[in-house]
């Protein structure tokens, strides 16, 4: 668990199980900078999680931005990068700059935060960074989900030793239901997916908001665990 007085910087906090991590750690007393999209937007986001958050603005495909947020000199203690890249591709469909950007967002983008945070980590910090269950099951259409989910693994590993004693893990949600994105994909009809989902489950349960973020908590305080991929599923893999 965070500490308080710790200092949590969260990529891709300003929406979805970001914005709950940064909301768990700042009621543990942590100080959190979360960054998205728009300056005024994360910095609203950040007044509305309490006094000790504060908000920046980095756009993954602008590399101006992600060093223009990563400029500051206060240390960090946890860097946690969230963004997902949730478009469907088949390689019969391939798209060439659809493609492109997802592999920007969830691989190049990762590998450049990390890079401009480097003079801001110490020895003691930790980074999470998030894939997801396409890169273990794959389905149609996540072709590229996939592939840069994959990739979110072999980039913890290497940064693992890269970076020692920095500690780097991955952590891949299954289908988490009271997120957002799964809420409003309810609304949209996929309320028998979500069911099917949890019926197949050895747990009868997805994950939660609470189970991931506990998941990403693990990660920041365990000192054994270093470039693991922690897969919150309910067992899901198993049947």
């Amino acid at each position: 668990m965070p500490k308080a007085g710790d200092h949590i910087f969260i990529v891709g906090g300003t929406s979805g199980l970001g914005f709950s991590l940064a909301q768990a750690a700042h009621a543990l007393g942590a100080k959190v900078t979360i960054a998205g999209r728009g300056a005024e937007r994360a910095a609203e986001l950040a007044r509305s999680i309490g006094p000790r958050a504060s908000g920046l603005h980095i756009d993954l495909e602008d590399s101006a931005s992600i060093q223009e947020a990563l400029a500051k000199a206060d240390a960090i203690d946890h860097l946690v990068l969230t963004p997902v890249y949730g478009v469907n591709q088949s390689i019969k469909d391939f798209n060439f700059e659809d493609a492109s950007r997802a592999v920007r967002i969830k691989i190049v983008a990762f590998a450049e935060i990390v890079n401009a945070a480097l003079a801001r980590l110490k020895p003691t910090s930790s980074i999470v960074l998030f894939g997801g269950l396409g890169k273990a099951n794959p389905y149609p259409g996540s072709t590229m989900i996939s592939i840069v989910n994959g990739g979110m693994i072999g980039m913890a590993k290497t940064l693992a030793v890269e970076l020692a004693p920095i500690r780097v893990n991955g952590v891949s949600p299954g289908l988490v239901e009271d997120s957002p994105r799964w809420r409003r994909r309810v609304k949209e009809g996929a309320g028998p997916t979500v069911e099917a989902m949890r019926a197949r489950t050895p747990a009868r349960r997805l994950p939660t908001t609470e189970d991931i973020v506990h998941g990403v908590f693990f990660l920041m305080d365990n000192r054994a665990a270093n470039g693991i991929d922690l897969e919150l599923d309910g067992g899901i893999q198993l049947v």
